[in-house]
């Protein structure tokens, strides 16, 4: 149990057991020769579970010390995405004949493939720096071609292409694809990717899938490369749903991104 100790400087909590002070009032005295003493006690001393049960005076002591307190770490706490390096690739924007490709579109709310996905990509990013990641964000506003854009994977832990889909205004679902020639790896982190879709998004899961993509045939061998599939904009009836889904999807990503890592 915490007690007080008054001396001819202050009043002190003391810490339970220890000869050292946690908290600390200063005292006033009406005269020199210290006739009266006047201090002003905080009233949260006596609340929590370590309130002050006793108190010494002391007015000849002199003052005790501070209790020592453990330093917080200054560093960033380390994490299995410490140190990795992932490349996000928010799919379109490319330049197609000089015009700046939008992607699938949602032509009813207005809305397309290429600006949803890089919000999808802003989501991740700042969610995965947080656990000590490095993440780069591709720039497709560039004529580069699928498979330049997949090198950029070069040298990195992960490459994920980020993409929404299109059809005929009537068909929902989610789908994550590797390439035809995916390692296990590859499939390890497009089934983590999906499951957490699954979770998260009413809608079919069309599960992970091969295809021989070129943003995918570029990525350096042997970075993990997945594309994702998020939803089709196109069916999508309201703005509300879309932004939930789209960052309900990016959590989800990033989410599947540290279970790859995690084991």
């Amino acid at each position: 149990m915490a007690w007080l100790k008054l001396t001819k400087t202050g009043l002190y909590l003391m810490k339970s057991g220890s000869s050292c002070y946690v908290k600390k009032v200063d005292v006033s005295s009406s005269n020199q020769n210290l006739s009266e003493l006047r201090l002003s006690v905080p009233l949260d001393w006596f609340s929590g579970r370590d309130i002050p049960g006793s108190m010494v005076i002391d007015l000849e002591s002199d003052e005790p010390e501070t209790c020592r307190i453990s330093a917080t770490p200054s560093g960033p706490i380390e994490t299995p995405l410490s140190g990795k390096v992932i490349i996000l690739d928010p799919g379109q924007g490319e330049l197609q004949g000089g015009i700046n490709d939008p992607g699938a579109v949602n032509g009813v709310l207005g809305r397309n493939e290429r600006d949803e996905v890089r919000k999808q990509a802003d989501i991740i990013k700042a969610r995965l720096e947080k656990k000590g990641t490095v993440v780069k964000v591709v720039e497709n506003n560039t004529d580069k071609s699928l498979t330049e854009i997949g090198s950029e994977g070069r040298g990195s832990d992960c490459f994920v292409s980020l993409h929404l889909t299109a059809f005929n205004r009537k068909v929902q679902g989610h789908q994550v694809f590797i390439h035809t020639q995916g390692t296990p790896t590859d499939e390890k982190l497009a089934t983590l990717i999906n499951q957490e879709l699954a979770k998260v998004l009413p809608i079919k899961d069309a599960g992970v899938k091969r295809m021989g993509l070129g943003v995918l045939r570029g990525v350096p061998f042997p970075v993990p490369a997945v594309l994702t599939e998020s939803f089709f904009i196109d069916s999508v009836q309201d703005t509300v749903t879309l932004d939930s889904w789209n960052e309900l999807a990016a959590n989800a990503i990033a989410e599947g991104i540290e279970q790859c890592f995690a084991t």
